[in-house]
């Protein structure tokens, strides 16, 4: 027993594994990401909700600061406890590697799917690699949509199982991305409705004897757990979705800004429809030009102009290579097409939903369709007489894929060294000397570095700073402009 452990320790995948998840992890405790969202808003809402950083501290111009009232922000607040009780923002890096570990513990345990595996199918997704290690949530929220679909999967599967614990996990995992991000919502709602559905089918597996009160009490956790923020904005704010102006037929819910950003689609896919772009992002068409990387947080490096502007971001051989692997699955088992039509069916979800081509928001269909691969290979619900073969082929493309992914982007994502939070403090101090005590910086146009200049990283001094749209008229002792 010790030799075949011992074994299993030595695997290439599992040494692969194991190193990739410690440079992961000393990556996100000893730097600091540079990225828009995590200056602009991420680390600011986090510092305020732990009472860190409050209004007085900093002040977000108009639009942000609408977002900070309206947007549901449960992620964040654990990013701000992190933060409070760490004394850094950094460790907040934790809750993507945290919400991974989970998802791949959940295949581990409910379809006998190696933990190495998970994690380097995982790796191999560039925006999910790059989010390893980043403030963004977006790969939280979407491994946590993950995990409740691979609940769906597994009652699907495995209908006679006793399902209770399951279902508790796919709540408590719905709440999390539902409670932190409003493009979840739809997404979690309809995986829990579907999980009611069935378990009203069944309510034995859930430990009811009534379909009508399984149904009652899965509607009336779902109700808790997944819409307290939307119904908390109805009522104090008269439109759940602020401060997103919503319009749907005949319906209005006044808004401050539109579900559609200027600023998120490529001007030369402005007038192509949502389900073309979306595909085209998929299969990566002309997603790499003007890069010096191939994939960048939020792909965005690039000029509104370029095609290749929030585009991509997958790795196209992967996907190519699993619908493939998924496909043959499908035609040897009939639990495999189950997980053929999960996907199949949250391609055309995907496909409609707003800015879709931007992949890291909707990164549940890639991590489905890989944790489906892993699934077929590995699960005993799953046995075929070609399965054998099938896990060695999925083996082959998820360690190609990770392996080719780290070699294209030169290792960026898991070096271990780079900016900390006292290299991007330090260059603040200078302007920073010069705001008189108890007087007001104010940072224009909306710079995602204003938050580095709040009294917060600089705790012997007293004074207030604004971040501003422009150069608006404001009370100011100094106002900065930090535009190239």
């Amino acid at each position: 027993m010790n030799r075949r452990f011992t074994a299993r320790l030595l695997q290439p995948a599992t040494v692969l594994a194991f190193v990739t998840f410690v440079l992961i992890v000393v990556r996100a405790v000893r730097t600091v990401d540079p990225y828009w969202d995590t200056l602009a808003y991420h680390w600011p809402y986090a510092a305020r909700i732990a009472g860190l950083c409050d209004k007085d501290c900093f002040l977000l111009s108009f639009g942000t600061e609408s977002r900070y009232d309206g947007f549901p922000l449960l992620l964040t607040a654990i990013q701000g406890l992190l933060w409070r009780l760490t004394g850094t923002p950094a460790m907040a890096d934790l809750i993507n590697i945290a919400m991974v570990v989970a998802l791949s513990a959940y295949l581990r345990y409910r379809f006998a799917v190696p933990l190495a595996w998970s994690w380097l199918a995982v790796l191999a997704i560039p925006q999910a690699q790059i989010q390893l290690t980043a403030t963004y949530i977006d790969l939280a929220v979407n491994a946590a949509v993950t995990l409740g679909l691979m609940v769906l999967l597994r009652i699907l599967t495995e209908p006679d199982a006793d399902h209770r614990i399951d279902v508790a996990i796919a709540l408590a995992a719905l709440g999390i991305a539902a409670g932190s991000k409003y493009q979840m919502v739809p997404i979690a709602l309809a995986t829990w409705c579907a999980i009611i559905v069935l378990v009203t089918r069944k309510p034995a597996i859930v430990g009811f004897n009534r379909r009508s009160i399984a149904f009652l009490v899965l509607s009336a956790a779902g109700a808790l757990v997944l819409l307290p923020k939307l119904a908390f904005n109805a009522w104090a704010l008269a439109n759940p979705f602020y401060p997103v102006d919503v319009r749907v037929g005949p319906i209005h819910l006044v808004g401050l800004e539109g579900m559609r950003p200027s600023n998120s689609i490529s001007d030369v896919w402005a007038d192509y429809p949502s389900a073309l772009r979306w595909l085209a992002s998929v299969f990566e068409f002309d997603a790499f030009r003007g890069r010096i990387l191939p994939w960048t947080v939020g792909q965005g490096d690039v000029p509104q102009s370029s095609p290749s502007f929030r585009m991509g971001g997958y790795f196209v051989p992967y996907v190519l290579g699993a619908i493939a692997v998924l496909w043959w699955g499908a035609r040897s088992s009939v639990a495999a097409r189950r997980a053929g039509v999960l996907v199949i069916v949250l391609s055309i979800i995907c496909a409609l939903l707003p800015l879709s081509h931007e992949l890291r928001y909707y990164m549940f269909w890639m991590l489905t369709l890989v944790s489906c691969v892993l699934v077929v290979a590995h699960s005993p619900a799953f046995a075929s007489p070609e399965q054998r073969i099938q896990r060695a082929v999925a083996h082959g493309l998820v360690a190609i894929a990770a392996i080719s992914v780290i070699a294209m982007t030169g290792g960026a994502y898991l070096k271990t060294h780079g900016q900390t939070l006292q290299d991007i403090v330090r260059e603040t101090d200078s302007v920073v000397a010069k705001i008189p005590e108890g007087g007001t910086l104010c940072v224009l146009n909306q710079h995602p570095r204003a938050f580095l200049y709040s009294s917060l990283f600089h705790p012997s001094r007293h004074y207030h700073t604004r971040s501003l749209l422009a150069d608006e008229a404001a009370e100011c002792s100094l106002r900065l402009d930090l535009s190239p």
